[in-house]
């Protein structure tokens, strides 16, 4: 029988899977957030009706797919309740969306679209910090969102549901070439892993992005890793966080 899953079923993911599973602390991040989202389920804007609710639990029984039921109870495939645990990283500008928005240009100064006093306070930071650093390339100024699944009108179509943005600081890096000939979305989550819980743990709530090709130096592509730090969790010693980033990713390199 063909499996009619939501998503496509993610391949080579058990390596993922294990490297979580052998991690206390990301065990504790994942069931915390499926807890969080499972208890605060009556806040959504679309919740499942009794009907809904029971079709979707049984046609996620008949076609073996997890993440239909996960979104029916707490509006989170699986991969998002692994992203919204800062466990996997996000895709830049993942299901077409832009995220993270960037604000500033290569020289650190801000794009004319969001040159307005209500950015005036986040760019005075920022500039200083980019002329301080002993290195501004790929340095920006930006917003980004978390965000998971949920089922669009009528149920018919599945819709990315924002629920958060804030501004920050994004680093983008060349990813390590352990990264580089991955080929599945799972297989490049877990060799990127382990530099993603390293910074999670020393820079908590910082947003991991990662993509194929998607950074241009020179006229050549090149896979990205980037490095979001929320204002509103690093403005204080930002300085600091930022170079505490970069030993990170360095070091794995």
């Amino acid at each position: 029988m063909k499996e009619k899953t939501i998503f496509p079923r993610e391949e080579h993911s058990d390596i993922l899977f294990q490297k979580i599973l052998k991690d206390p602390w990301a065990c504790e991040k994942l069931q915390a957030t499926f807890c969080d989202f499972l208890f605060c389920n009556d806040e959504f804007d679309h919740p499942l009706s009794p009907r809904e609710f029971s079709k979707a639990l049984f046609e996620s029984y008949k076609n073996r797919d997890l993440s239909a039921f996960l979104m029916g109870i707490c509006q989170n495939t699986i991969f998002d309740l692994l992203r919204n645990s800062f466990l996997i990283p996000y895709r830049f500008n993942a299901d077409g969306k832009q995220n993270p928005i960037i604000m500033t240009d290569e020289n650190g100064l801000l794009l004319p679209e969001y040159d307005n006093p209500f950015y005036k306070k986040e760019y005075s930071t920022f500039q200083k910090i980019y002329h301080d650093l002993e290195s501004d390339r790929n340095l920006f100024l930006a917003q980004a969102y978390r965000y998971s699944h949920d089922y669009g009108p009528n149920h018919m179509n599945i819709d990315q549901k924002i629920l958060e943005i804030t501004t920050g600081v994004l680093l983008i890096r060349e990813l390590p070439d352990t990264v580089k000939l991955k080929e599945t979305e799972a297989e490049a989550y877990a060799a990127v892993w382990d530099i993603m819980i390293t910074l999670e743990k020393e820079l908590p709530m910082a947003y991991v992005f990662y993509g194929q090709d998607t950074l241009v130096e020179h006229n050549k592509k090149y896979d990205e890793l980037g490095i979001f730090l929320p204002n509103s969790h690093f403005l204080k010693h930002l300085e600091k966080h930022i170079e505490k980033a970069e030993a990170i990713i360095y070091a794995q390199k």
